[in-house]
C-alpha cells in the first residue's frame, strides 16, 4: 500500500510539473508573439493607429486643445477672452484653445450652458494665430497624429462661440481618436425664432467660401494624407456652399480627391440642392461622402416647412411601405450612382435625442459608427447596422440598438 501511494504521489507530481511546464511555455509562446515584428506598408504600427486623443492633466481633469477657424466679427477688446459676435467679419480669424473636461463626462444630452454649469466641460484658453502660424502648428500635429489626419468640425444654428467649442471638444473627447480637430465656427447664434433661423440660413450660405479657404488652405498648405469633414445641421449649408467655392478651383475640380470623406448628420440642406452637387462638387473633391438621416427629425420637419421643400437628413426611407419610398427614391438613386462612395445611414430607430435631432451628439451608436467610417471600416462590419435593399437594387442602411 505505501509503495502504492509512493508511485501515485510520483505520478501526480510529475503530471502537475508537466501541466505548469505547459502553461509556462504557453505563456511565453503568446508574449513572444506579442512582440513579434509586423509587417506593413503604413509608418505606423498597429498599436500607434489605435492610440486615443491626446490631452494634458489639470488636476483631475482632463485638457484638450482644438485648432479653430472662425467667420465672425472677433471683438479683442472685450476682456481676457475675445468677444466672438454674432456677425459676419472681412476675413477669417485663426487660433486654438483649450476645453477642460471631466472625464467622467458621459454621451447624453448635450446642453451646452448645462455642462457647462456642472463643471463638465470649460473653456479655459482662446489664442489667436497669425494665418502661418495656425498653419505651422497644424501641420506639426498632423505629422505627429498616427494617421496624419485631421478632422474638421462644423455645427449648426443657435449656439454661440463658446458653446460651440464646448460641442467640439465634447464630440472630439467622446470620439477619442488621436487626430487634429479643426472647428470651423460661423456666426449661427441668430434669435430662435423663424427670422432668426431664417438670418442663419443667409449666413451659412455666406460663411461657405470662409470654409472653402480654409479647406483650401489645409490641403495645400498643411498637406494631411486625410482630411475629415464632419457637418451637422444647419453645417451642411455651409459645407455645400464651400464645395461651391472649392469647385471653383482648378486643383479641386480635376481627378484628384482633396478629403478623404465627408460625413453630414441631420444635414438641414434642400434634398434637391445636395442632388444637383453630388455627381458634380462631391464627387470631384471627396473619396467617400456618408449622411445621416431620420424619419422623424422634429428640427428638420419644421425647416422644411420653413422653405417649402425637403430636407436631406428628413427622409423616410422605409421601402417596405410603398408610400414613403418615393421620398427616398431620388437619395438612394444617388447611391446606386456612387455604391462604393456614398452611403446612406437611417438613424431612426436609435433616433431618441433632443428634438429627435441631436443625434450626433447624443447617440452612442452614432459615435460608434462614426468612428468606423473614418477609419474605414465596411458598413457590414459594424453590428449596430442592418441592409436594406430596394427593388431597384440601391441599398441602404438602418440603424439599431439590438
Amino acid at each position: 500500500m505505501n509503495i502504492y501511494f509512493t508511485i501515485r504521489q510520483h505520478k501526480d507530481r510529475a503530471l502537475l510539473l508537466c501541466k505548469l511546464l505547459t502553461i509556462i511555455c504557453s505563456i511565453s509562446f503568446l508574449a513572444g508573439c506579442s512582440t513579434l515584428p509586423i509587417r506593413t506598408s503604413q509608418k505606423y504600427s498597429l498599436e500607434d493607429l489605435y492610440k486615443r486623443i491626446n490631452y494634458r492633466t489639470e488636476g483631475r481633469y482632463r485638457v484638450v486643445n482644438i485648432f479653430y477657424a472662425t467667420s465672425r466679427i472677433v471683438d479683442r477688446t472685450a476682456g481676457s477672452l475675445p468677444e466672438f459676435k454674432p456677425e459676419l467679419a472681412k476675413a477669417t480669424t485663426y487660433g486654438t484653445l483649450d476645453m477642460r473636461i471631466d472625464p467622467r463626462v458621459k454621451i447624453g444630452t448635450m446642453l451646452p450652458d448645462k455642462i457647462k454649469k456642472n463643471g463638465l466641460v470649460e473653456m479655459r484658453e482662446v489664442k489667436e494665430l497669425d494665418p502661418d502660424i495656425f498653419v505651422k502648428q497644424l501641420s506639426e500635429a498632423v505629422k505627429a497624429s498616427p494617421h496624419n489626419s485631421v478632422l474638421v468640425l462644423v455645427f449648426g444654428y443657435k449656439d454661440g462661440f463658446e458653446a460651440t467649442a464646448m460641442k467640439a471638444a465634447y464630440f472630439a473627447y467622446l470620439l477619442d481618436v488621436d487626430t487634429p480637430v479643426l472647428l470651423f465656427d460661423w456666426p449661427g447664434d441668430q434669435p430662435v425664432d423663424i427670422s432668426g433661423y431664417v438670418k442663419a440660413q443667409s449666413l451659412a450660405a455666406a460663411s461657405g467660401p470662409y470654409l472653402a479657404d480654409v479647406l483650401s488652405k489645409v490641403v495645400r498648405e498643411v498637406k494631411p494624407q486625410k482630411i475629415w469633414v464632419e457637418a451637422s445641421s444647419l453645417g451642411a449649408q455651409v459645407i455645400s456652399d464651400a464645395f461651391d467655392q472649392l469647385y471653383k478651383y482648378p486643383d479641386f475640380a480635376d481627378q484628384d480627391l482633396e478629403i478623404d470623406h465627408v460625413l453630414l448628420a441631420a444635414p438641414d440642406v434642400s434634398r434637391d440642392e445636395f442632388s444637383d452637387k453630388f455627381k458634380k462638387e462631391f464627387e470631384a473633391i471627396s473619396r467617400k461622402l456618408t449622411a445621416y438621416v431620420s424619419s422623424d427629425d422634429g428640427a428638420l420637419l419644421m425647416s422644411g416647412m420653413i422653405n417649402q421643400d425637403t430636407r436631406l437628413g428628413r427622409v423616410k426611407v422605409r421601402i417596405k411601405e410603398p408610400e414613403q419610398f418615393e421620398e427616398a427614391r431620388e437619395l438612394l438613386y444617388l447611391k446606386s450612382l456612387s455604391p462604393d462612395r456614398f452611403t446612406v445611414i437611417d438613424v431612426t430607430p436609435v433616433n431618441d435625442s433632443s428634438f429627435r435631432h441631436g443625434y450626433y451628439l447624443e447617440c452612442s451608436e452614432f459615435y460608434d459608427d462614426f468612428y468606423m467610417r473614418i477609419l474605414d471600416a465596411k458598413p457590414n462590419v459594424n453590428r449596430w447596422l442592418y441592409l436594406l435593399k430596394s427593388k431597384d437594387g440601391a441599398d441602404y442602411w438602418v440603424m439599431q440598438r439590438s
